[in-house]
């Protein structure tokens, strides 16, 4: 009796232990749930600067500037000391050699260079009226314009798309130099058979050979093929940091048009800030697979509107249409935003994501080659 007496009491203890365990799980789990739920409410409700939220990407803004969990999760990778080394000091105004190989692959450069240019040049001259259509929801609008498509997140929905499209643009080969330079220079790519190489961050290289400034090298190679002179600075701008790129980008532009005068075109060459190698856009032109590019317009914000913002458009949007009909699917639907990426500076600044993190640079190569012939068609003999 006495047995059973001590195995029921100590029984029943585990019992009312495990009781007490689970009801304290509970009432844990309950405490975490209202403690997430709260936050996220807390965030929702933040008026926070968009600078802070647009770190991680070029494109990915929140126009609202309602901070969310997935800001957090965008965010993270900027800080992460994997990412960026943020505590690093580094010189100011230092400027990388850029190994660029010239047009290697010139059985390439002659498929993607097989395009009828008169009927290209018929495509951009003779200007028609279009075919537009816009639906409009509480974030964007999104506007077809013959075979084009432009989301269009600013808070300026009465553009005249049409009028836009027939501004006459006039940039000649013999006085109107392009700048190309690199906002986020350590941006870079997925390996390849042919391109091999470690990150100094993620999907990020501090090694110009393997990052932006090889692209933009690469464009500017395959511009002067076609007799456009360019001047590509090299300086690196987010070395070290990332939230103050676009600041020392935007002395980069002062400093080269003060040089220099004033640029026919300024291009910032980036590629689509995604987090991992799942994305990978590209398209098929002529048997080649092709990183695609997209055009990211700032109008600027309502306080301090872009002056030029009409005329990067203008030239954004042609150049996207007459690619539609000379290669088809090499740009991405174009984007619309509040911002500026310092597009204030030079009448015709465009910002050209050339592909992904999932891309490789054989593909993004390809790319410059096709944006080299589409800029000689926009430009006079």
């Amino acid at each position: 009796m006495k047995v059973t007496t001590v195995f029921f009491k100590s029984n029943i203890l585990n019992i009312t232990s495990n009781i007490k365990g689970a009801i304290k799980s509970v009432i844990y789990v309950i405490y975490a749930t209202f403690l997430v739920i709260s936050f996220t409410f807390f965030l929702s409700k933040l008026n926070i600067s968009s600078k802070i939220i647009d770190l991680a990407s070029n494109i990915h803004i929140n126009n609202n500037k309602i901070f969310s969990i997935a800001d957090i999760k965008n965010i993270y990778p900027v800080f992460n000391n994997t990412s960026y080394y943020i505590k690093e000091k580094v010189k100011e105004n230092i400027k990388e050699e850029v190994l660029v190989v010239n047009n290697e692959n010139s059985s390439e450069n002659e498929v993607l260079d097989n395009i009828k240019f008169e009927d290209a040049v018929n495509v951009f001259s003779n200007k028609k009226s279009l075919n537009i259509n816009k639906t409009s929801s509480k974030d964007k609008d999104v506007v077809i314009i013959d075979d084009i498509k432009i989301y269009n997140y600013s808070s300026l929905r009465d553009i005249d798309y049409e009028a836009v499209y027939n501004k006459v643009i006039t940039l000649t080969k013999s006085s109107d130099k392009i700048l190309l330079y690199n906002t986020h220079t350590s941006e870079s790519y997925t390996n390849s058979e042919k391109y091999k190489f470690g990150y100094s961050g993620t999907f990020r290289s501090r090694e110009a050979k393997y990052n932006m400034l090889s692209v933009a090298g690469k464009l500017q190679s395959n511009l002067k093929e076609k007799g456009i002179n360019s001047i590509h600075d090299t300086t690196p701008h987010d070395y070290g940091t990332y939230t103050s790129s676009y600041a020392r980008s935007k002395t980069t532009i002062k400093e080269a048009i003060k040089k220099s005068g004033n640029f026919g075109i300024s291009i910032d060459v980036h590629r689509d800030a995604s987090g991992d190698t799942s994305f990978a856009p590209k398209t098929n032109i002529n048997g080649l697979d092709v990183a695609q590019c997209m055009f990211v317009i700032g109008v600027g914000t309502n306080k301090n509107r872009n002056e030029y913002y009409e005329d990067n458009l203008a030239l954004a949007i042609q150049m996207q249409i007459l690619a539609s009909k000379i290669y088809p699917g090499l740009f991405r639907t174009m984007f619309i935003r509040n911002s500026v990426y310092n597009q204030d500076l030079n009448k015709y600044s465009l910002l050209i994501e050339v592909g992904a993190t999932g891309n490789t640079f054989d593909e993004a190569y390809r790319s410059t080659r096709c944006l080299s012939n589409l800029f000689n068609i926009v430009y006079k003999k």
